[in-house]
């Protein structure tokens, strides 16, 4: 199939985010256009982010322990990461201790914390705030509530996207994020996610994929394309995809494992992660 999305790309680079029928152009694009895009992607990236990706270190509170946290976060921020991303199902009840945490690691360094810790009340997303916490990630996955309920049963995206404005009016910066390859998604499905994330002024991206069936590498392009300015996260223990993903438009690595540490994190790229 010849799709022809030239313009379309010389347009991204040239500043102008393309619209909706032209996304869905660029997912269905192939073979050499689609090269194109994970190209012209990646120089858009390294234009508005510069060269080098910035670290981030994930600790899952779930399975860690909390001295062990503050050693190791402390070992990361000394071997280059610049933010900790602190995540844990919403059904983590230790909240007070996440404040004391934050508080700690404000203390000891210069880090940015960064919390993924799901579907919160108003009340405890102010407290995480005030001890310290800059940004909250809680991606919407899809607004297609069908395809949601596969991935959390009985929840909706629209409690999603409205805690995503609690947050924001309490001054978090807000990353949110879509979930490819999930079963009987279509392109239009993701076109409107892709539109609901430039419409909400997030200011972070993190593209996940529900398995192989999802090419991330390919809404992870056009998401830069539409998200110029945006911090695009890769979180993955792959280190083919991770080089792969910060050559089409990511700019932030998640890791569990910075340079040196013998710390093993076993559900951190899949719990927590997915908010």
């Amino acid at each position: 199939m010849i799709v022809l999305i030239g313009p379309i790309l010389r347009r991204a680079e040239a500043g102008r985010t393309p619209s909706r029928r032209e996304i869905l152009l660029m997912l269905r694009a192939e073979d050499e256009e689609y090269r194109s895009l994970l190209e012209v992607a990646g120089r858009i990236c390294r234009q508005k982010k510069g060269e080098e990706p910035s670290l981030r270190f994930l600790v899952d509170l779930e399975v860690s322990d909390p001295q062990r946290i503050r050693e190791d976060v402390v070992h990361a921020w000394r071997t280059g990461c610049a933010s900790v991303l602190l995540c844990a199902s919403s059904g983590y009840d230790a909240v007070d201790e996440v404040a004391a945490l934050i508080r700690d690691i404000a203390e000891q360094t210069d880090m940015q914390v960064v919390l993924g810790l799901g579907e919160r009340s108003y009340e405890v997303y102010a407290l995480w705030r005030h001890a310290g916490a800059v940004e909250y990630l809680l991606p919407h996955d899809s607004c297609n509530p069908d395809l949601f309920s596969q991935l959390h049963p009985g929840h909706s995206p629209a409690v999603r996207l409205t805690r995503g404005l609690w947050l924001k009016g309490l001054g978090y910066r807000v990353t949110g994020g879509i979930c490819v390859g999930i079963d009987g998604e279509t392109d239009e499905d993701l076109a409107d996610d892709l539109e609901v994330l430039r419409n909400a002024g997030l200011t972070g991206v993190m593209v996940r994929s529900a398995g192989c069936a999802g090419d991330l590498l390919r809404v992870l392009a056009i998401t830069r394309l539409c998200l110029p300015d945006a911090d695009l996260w890769v979180a993955t223990d792959d280190p083919v995809l991770q080089a792969r993903a910060l050559g089409c438009g990511a700019n932030i690595l998640v890791t569990a494992h910075p340079a040196g540490s013998d710390h093993e994190v076993p559900r951190a790229l899949s719990h927590g992660i997915s908010g």
